[in-house]
């Protein structure tokens, strides 16, 4: 399994439109990352540190894929592209955008 995550941080005066996000975004992820081997997804809306200061990012999404290549496919994509150019409709801030594997 091979993950990317993406990071909307929280950065002074940032706006995140989850409704956009969730209902417009979302399902345009899965259309254009499936044919690459998308498994599952999940958001994470972040509440606050454990020390009650506000949370480092305000978004966390987490896409699964079956391998290394289809994720790095799909990063490449022009479906890729079409996600980054609609990220102004529902963030203020630039995601940071990260390739992980998970640890057995």
């Amino acid at each position: 399994m091979y993950i990317i995550t993406i990071h909307y941080p929280n950065a002074d005066g940032a706006n995140f439109d989850f409704d956009y996000y969730r209902t417009k975004h979302l399902p345009e992820v899965g259309k254009a990352f499936k044919p690459f081997g998308l498994g599952y997804s999940s958001v994470l809306k972040g509440e606050e540190n454990v020390d009650g200061t506000p949370p480092a990012y305000l978004v966390t999404s987490i896409l699964s894929f079956r391998d290394e290549k289809g994720a790095r496919d799909a990063a490449a994509s022009e479906g890729a592209k079409a996600l980054a150019a609609d990220v102004p409709n529902f963030s203020s801030v630039a995601p940071v955008v990260q390739f992980n594997t998970s640890v057995p």
